[in-house]
């Protein structure tokens, strides 16, 4: 059932995000293809972290960002390059004490409120605390194992 339900997934088309944040004094970020908006009152997000590759480091931090992007390369270092290479050429600010990269069309700050555990991913639930659009962009989704624009 896994596979048949893997296949079926790679056929709908998810939009994509960079989270970054600072975690024992290093920068980690990771691709996410599950990020979204819950709730205007209060400002809230979310998206869902998988535990089995390593992605829990938020489980203890309370800051993170989001950052969107229209850059593959962006998207694919954050995706499968190993974590302690991910910030090597990157270039990025630090906001709220949590890294925005400077080449993100719109990024948000969140503090984190929730975690919820659901089999082998976690539901991060962030407090939206700052947002800011940089430029105009072409938006990339993720699409049968690919980045693709939508224009």
């Amino acid at each position: 059932m896994s596979e048949e339900l893997k296949g079926l997934m790679r056929r709908f088309p998810l939009g994509v995000a960079v989270v970054t944040t600072k975690w024992r004094d290093k920068l980690v970020g990771m691709t996410v293809n599950t990020f979204n908006s819950l709730s205007m009152s209060p400002p809230l997000a979310l998206f869902l972290a998988d535990r089995t590759r390593g992605n829990d480091v938020l489980q203890g931090k309370r800051v993170f960002s989001v950052n969107l992007t229209d850059d593959k390369d962006i998207l694919n270092t954050f995706a499968v390059s190993p974590v302690e290479t991910r910030f090597r050429k990157m270039k990025y600010e630090l906001e709220e004490g949590v890294p925005v990269l400077t080449e993100a069309y719109a990024y948000m700050i969140l503090r984190k409120v929730q975690v919820i555990d659901v089999g082998d991913h976690s539901i991060i639930v962030g407090e939206v605390i700052k947002t800011r659009m940089v430029r105009d962009a072409d938006p990339l989704v993720y699409y049968d194992r690919d980045y693709r624009k939508i224009c």
